[in-house]
């Protein structure tokens, strides 16, 4: 008998899985499409300034205090696992609109603890392989987050409790307070059951009394190699190159609202070159391009809690393309509900939803 079966691979599953077996309990893992998950194709930029209206990131401070901890943990144990890193950003204007958006934002709300220094065109100390034609501001409090190395850690970590498969309606049931999956005559049997599918909860029959709004985008990124470009700084406008090492950079993202499919296009390709060309001025080797859905909600927040109908089955979910950065928080504080030892956060609490209806 488990304390909790995980449903899902990515990062919310993942740092679930991490933060509920390191407090005590005894887990399983479910997960049928995990090289699919909007996780593996993440950017992994951390950003406390977001879209092209600068706007500040939802309680930026208090998801990356606990972000930050739960990484430098896990890394301290890992020994010699690297996962989240402060790193310097350049935030280039496309225009002189967005200089001038950035200039009223700048001035009459709080943008100034993420802002450091800001530069006209063409600044001297802006490497010249950076298109730098209206100006910009470097970033503060920003960082870089390597999905992929996290996740093959905690599937290599927890490769003895992980089993593949996919849950239904005719494969989960409750039977006296104890939940039954069954898969390929494997039967497993749970306390509680925590769906963090990701994109997928969006048809998921087990979610659907609970009324959440899916916005589901489709993301296409790539990784370049170029000796040319320096490797001192994310660069971002609305699209990012961030460097992951060894000359190489990861460069995301695409957005497509009209393909729920995760195959890379000859589109997507034309896209990315489009606006990694836009940035930057110099040759450059793509050595691979990939794609993922992402679980965005038309509310642009998360979602967690337990479905008030099914009692034992909880859900987190929705954290779109903030996933590194939302999910430590959200998975202890989960903790903490399942402990007793407190509410879920009102700001994501899925009984909202379920109210709506």
């Amino acid at each position: 008998m488990h304390d909790c079966i995980i449903i899902g691979a990515g990062i919310a599953g993942m740092v679930t899985a991490r933060v509920l077996h390191d407090a005590g309990y005894d887990i399983a893992i479910i997960d049928n499409a995990r090289k699919s998950s909007a996780s593996i194709v993440a950017a992994g930029l951390i950003n406390p300034i977001t879209g092209k209206r600068f706007e500040p990131s939802w309680r930026y401070d208090e998801f990356l205090l606990k972000a930050r901890q739960f990484y430098t943990e896990c890394e301290s144990i890992d020994e010699e696992q690297v996962y989240y890193r402060p790193f310097p950003m350049l935030r280039i204007f496309a225009d002189e609109k967005e200089h001038d958006i950035f200039q009223k934002k700048y001035t009459t709300e709080y943008l100034g603890r993420y802002v450091g220094e800001q530069f006209g065109p063409e600044y001297s100390s802006i490497h010249p392989t950076i298109k730098n034609l209206h100006g910009g501001f470097r970033t503060l409090n920003a960082g870089k987050f390597d999905y992929v190395h996290f996740l093959n850690a905690m599937s290599s970590t927890f490769s003895s409790c992980m089993v593949n498969g996919f849950i239904d309606k005719g494969n989960l049931s409750r039977n006296n307070d104890v939940w039954t999956v069954t898969i390929d005559n494997q039967v497993i049997h749970s306390r509680k059951v925590i769906f963090c599918d990701g994109w997928q909860g969006s048809k998921n029959p087990w979610l659907a009394d609970l009324g959440l709004r899916y916005d589901i985008v489709k993301g296409e990124s790539c990784i370049i190699r170029t000796t040319l470009l320096p490797e001192t700084d994310i660069i971002s406008r609305g699209f990012a190159i961030i460097p992951i090492g060894n000359h190489t950079f990861r460069c995301a993202a695409t957005f497509q609202w009209n393909e729920l499919h995760t195959i890379p296009t000859a589109f997507g390709a034309e896209r990315l070159d489009s606006r990694i060309t836009s940035l930057i001025d110099c040759p450059y080797e793509v050595l691979e391009q990939s794609a993922g859905l992402r679980p965005t909600m038309f509310e642009h927040k998360p979602f967690m809690g337990e479905h008030p109908i099914y009692p034992g089955l909880l859900v987190m979910g929705g954290l779109g393309t903030k996933g590194a950065l939302y999910a430590p928080y959200m998975a202890y504080n989960l903790l903490e509900y399942l402990r007793g030892a407190g509410d879920i956060d009102p700001e994501m609490n899925v009984l909202q939803a379920f109210q709506r209806r």
